[in-house]
């Protein structure tokens, strides 16, 4: 079969890479048990046994009996427990720092009911949760150091209130798509590559990621403290899938595909091959858990099948996900795994720039990324989990790690207070920033750009 795309994106590629994305595009036909005629069927054809699969596990998420798996509740507890069970009977290693469980506490905002029209009325409380970690390790030969991390996050809203696009219902949030799909999805790959573990040249770590819907909560404390004895520095890259069970008309977006140099042409045959037509562009940075580990200079993707009127809403339910679409994303999510595993030059990570949209609700932006977990020891203030070099932050020398905890004359101790100032701040002006560097106070002259 002739690919028009792969031949041209190959023409120029490595040998190393052209070689891996071959070998790749070979297999890709066979992804989880779908026969290559099937992967042309939609959902409403031969449903294959992993489909099957694949529509049972997130039936079992996005059940009324997980109550929406929201902050706390038993359901997202239940839920947790679940997937580390479903880690087991795969065959992942545990690598949690208690068996499969990456225990984690994170200081989150509760909104006051009262203080409804006041986006900043509430108090701040620390909240436990755990994220769940199992391990592939690599099984060739002639293995490589590093990691790939694939992830996703189990959490959604629970009985929806904030973060929800009908607050006002206080009904079971399911989040079939968000992110029943995405776990379903981590599960699929999970079974694809322990039984290919002997093609895997570097480990595999699976992560399900807690309270991404507080604010990438548990992906943010991952990437400052990965269990299991893996090392930030040692991760190559980082695969996510976040609602990835709507596909429609083969449509699917690959997020963060600027943020190596080599990923379109590593990724564009791979989508041809599995006959997904691809859309592969942006930075890494984005409203979920790749950004996390984007911020700490890892290449990332974000594997999206696109929005939807039940999104944030109690209508988002498991009758409405494509199972078939969400089998065929997570069989590419294990080739580009396989693909990127084998490369033996590491991945040219491009840095983010200032964009315009960012500015959407203030007048200037200051170009960091804020950790929302927080200092680890609870201390006030904001802690930076990136730094875009060319933005306000990075010209003024603050860095990754730093927790702001003054701007101005006023005291940093959360997020809101950093939104307060901003939004009080003119294009032009400079101010003092204050920030924790290694247990000193570092104050630094910050101008926001015109």
């Amino acid at each position: 079969m002739e690919f028009s795309l792969y031949s041209v994106a190959l023409r120029n590629a490595p040998t190393g890479l052209t070689r891996s994305v071959s070998a790749a595009v070979a297999a890709i036909f066979v992804l989880a048990g779908i026969p290559g005629d099937a992967i042309a069927q939609s959902s409403t054809g031969a449903v294959s046994s992993a489909a099957q699969q694949y529509q049972a596990d997130v039936a079992w998420l996005a059940d009324d009996a997980r109550e929406g798996r929201g902050m706390e509740s038993p359901g997202l507890e239940e839920s947790g427990n679940w997937v580390a069970k479903q880690f087991e009977v795969i065959g992942l290693e545990p690598a949690g720092d208690n068996g499969y469980m990456d225990p984690f506490t994170a200081q989150v905002m509760i909104p006051d009911p009262d203080q409804a029209d006041n986006p900043h009325g509430g108090e701040r409380r620390e909240v436990k949760a755990f994220n769940v970690v199992g391990r592939i390790p690599a099984g060739a030969a002639n293995r490589l150091p590093g990691a790939i991390v694939v992830g996703a996050h189990y959490d959604h809203l629970g009985m929806g209130g904030q973060g929800s696009l009908e607050p006002d219902m206080e009904e079971i949030h399911n989040g079939a798509d968000d992110n029943a799909s995405g776990t379903a999805a981590l599960l699929t790959v999970a079974r694809e590559l322990v039984g290919r573990s002997d093609e895997l040249r570097r480990d595999v770590w699976f992560v399900a990621f807690s309270l991404e819907e507080k604010g990438l909560l548990g992906s943010s404390t991952f990437a400052r403290e990965p269990t299991g004895g893996l090392e930030m520095d040692s991760v190559f890259a980082m695969l996510n899938m976040d609602m990835v069970g709507r596909l429609t008309d083969d449509k699917l977006q690959v997020l963060g595909g600027g943020s190596a140099e080599e990923w379109v042409v590593l990724v564009t045959p791979l989508c041809e091959a599995a006959m997904l037509q691809c859309t592969i562009a942006g930075d890494g940075f984005g409203s979920s858990d790749q950004s996390s580990f984007f911020a700490a200079g890892v290449p990332v993707l974000h594997f999206f099948t696109g929005t939807h009127s039940e999104y944030h809403k109690p209508s988002d339910d498991a009758n409405l996900i494509n199972a078939e679409g969400g089998v065929r994303v997570a069989g590419l999510v294990s080739e580009v795994t396989v693909v990127a595993a084998g490369l033996e030059t590491p991945l040219t990570y491009v840095e983010a720039k200032e964009r315009q949209s960012q500015r959407m609700s203030f007048k200037v932006t200051l170009g960091i990324v804020p950790d929302y977990a927080g200092p680890s020891d609870g201390a006030p203030g904001l802690l930076l989990s990136g730094v875009r070099p060319e933005g306000p932050a990075g010209k003024a020398g603050l860095e990754r790690g730093d927790i702001i905890v003054g701007m101005g004359e006023k005291e940093i101790a959360s997020i809101e207070d950093y939104m307060m100032v901003l939004a009080e701040t003119e294009p032009g002006s400079t101010m003092p920033v204050t920030v924790m560097r290694n247990d000193e106070r570092v104050v630094l002259e910050v101008t926001f750009d015109d």
